[in-house]
């Protein structure tokens, strides 16, 4: 089987992986956004009441002060307040499916693996593809599929070692907890793999 007959038979799987997990990642990205613009208004309209209390010359500012206080109180903070948690629920619902959407991105560098296999048998016999920091596009597949399937056994062969410290020089530093979390995610999103089409190019590019 060549690569682009592989990537057929694996369309709807992949791609229903891949949009699953940027779905969820964008969700609270978005969230995440609205509420820190939220919060910079809060704390700006709290300073600016503070404020007219503080250097108040006459009643009349002191309780424009109190005022601006709480139509802050009952309009944006309780926006936040909920706002909050709703970021609150989504975090819990991505915490308790954090295994799975680990997992989604595993089985996503595994079908990159497996087409790897099935079309050149062994890496090595894989062309290199990009670069990937100092490594290439084989070696990142193939490696961090490993480190995905056996990372909580913590007892990783020299080349998951090797790959992983340099992800940690040459990208982020966060790769350097391989030994204790699945790092599919981070990989996947180094990758840029945020629809079929990236996937495929880079998977084309070894076939």
């Amino acid at each position: 089987m060549d690569m682009r007959s592989f990537l057929v038979e694996m369309k709807y799987a992949s791609e229903g992986l891949i949009e699953k997990i940027w779905h969820e990642h964008n969700a609270l990205a978005e969230l995440n956004r609205q509420i820190r613009v939220l919060s910079r208004r809060v704390e700006s309209e709290y300073q600016a009441a503070i404020g007219l209390q503080r250097y108040a010359e006459d009643p009349d500012d002191v309780m424009m002060g109190v005022g601006r206080y709480w139509e802050n109180y009952f309009g944006d903070d309780k926006t936040l307040h909920h706002m909050s948690a709703g970021e609150v629920t989504l975090r819990e619902k991505l915490q308790s499916h954090g295994f799975s959407i680990s997992q989604l991105s595993g089985s996503l560098l595994a079908f990159a693996k497996q087409g790897l296999s099935t079309v050149h048998g062994s890496k090595s016999s894989a062309p290199q593809g990009r670069p990937i920091g100092t490594q290439h596009l084989r070696d990142v597949i193939w490696e961090a599929r490993n480190q995905a399937a056996h990372w909580e056994e913590g007892n990783f062969r020299q080349p998951v070692t090797d790959c992983f410290n340099a992800f940690a020089t040459d990208i982020d530093p966060k790769f350097g907890s391989f030994a204790t979390r699945n790092m599919a995610f981070d990989v996947v999103e180094v990758l840029g793999w945020k629809d079929f089409a990236s996937f495929e190019k880079d998977m084309l590019s070894l076939a």
